[in-house]
């Protein structure tokens, strides 16, 4: 996909582990960028790569399960083999609307990785979504002295030039690692305004990969020992609680194996609003 008068080719790759459904009500909304999409199969076990094929969009499989970090080496790869100077990364459970990337692309003018941002709108978003997010977000300002109004939106759009190669990366931490290394390399991340979807008929939980790769990429330049603490309660599967800097979380194991994070949610209200404002500035 080139964008008119621009020296731009973008490649928009999704991630896919069965989603056989869903993925077949997403592709004709990315119908017009065809020819410049690819479905990453990640180890699907249903119809998700035959359905891709089916609909006429370009598809790459692996035999095993690897995670974002594999997608987005793998999505790297490809786009440097086929010359692209950009990637956007959206999810493939519709979660993400397509409609937002040509604001994606507009934010690349001015920055070399944009990512989404989810909680400017607070009305729809799970109470322990509300904690979660918030959990990770204050991480990175207690821990990395990183201020971002969101740390763990997938829906992204880089220059090839801002993405390394992350094979050392832990499967889900690549999504925090990327903005790390972004930030300590002197550079701004540009943030596009997207709704937060989801599902209504899944559990709100956090997995427990997705706190290890929050954890592990914290611990990756701050070995601290509250970090270290927080680890070894989610590889053992015990509840935790921590205190950052004046807000409390507290983190129980659930019955399907995931966390259900717990904070005061007017007040966490309070400090996304903050957020944004400084976002906003």
């Amino acid at each position: 996909m080139r964008e008119p008068g621009k020296n731009k080719k973008i490649l928009i790759a999704l991630p896919a582990f069965n989603e056989e459904v869903n993925i077949q009500h997403l592709l004709p909304l990315l119908e017009q960028w065809k020819m410049d999409v690819i479905v990453i199969d990640d180890g699907s076990t249903d119809q998700t790569a035959n359905v891709v094929k089916e609909m006429g969009f370009a598809c790459f499989s692996r035999e095993s399960n690897q995670g974002l970090s594999g997608f987005f080496n793998t999505a790297r790869v490809h786009a440097i083999q086929h010359k692209y100077t950009h990637i956007i990364s959206l999810d493939a459970d519709g979660q993400h609307d397509p409609q937002y990337i040509s604001l994606f692309i507009k934010e690349l003018e001015h920055f070399d990785l944009v990512s989404g941002n989810r909680f400017h709108d607070l009305s729809i978003v799970p109470a322990s979504k509300i904690a979660s997010n918030l959990f990770a977000i204050m991480l990175f300002r207690k821990f990395l002295n990183i201020k971002l109004p969101d740390v763990a939106c997938g829906y992204r759009a880089m220059k090839m030039d801002a993405i390394t190669d992350f094979t050392a990366t832990s499967r889900f931490g690549i999504v925090y690692d990327m903005l790390v290394q972004h930030t300590l390399a002197g550079k701004q991340t540009g943030f596009v305004r997207i709704p937060a979807l989801y599902p209504v008929n899944e559990p709100l939980n956090t997995k427990i990969p997705e706190i290890i790769g929050l954890l592990s990429t914290i611990f990756k330049y701050n070995p601290s020992p509250e970090v270290q603490s927080m680890m070894n309660a989610v590889i053992n599967k015990t509840d935790f609680r921590i205190n950052i800097s004046g807000y409390q979380f507290n983190a129980s194991l659930s019955s399907q194996g995931e966390y259900l994070f717990k904070t005061n949610i007017l007040r966490a209200k309070k400090i996304f609003s903050s957020i944004q404002q400084e976002t906003i500035q």
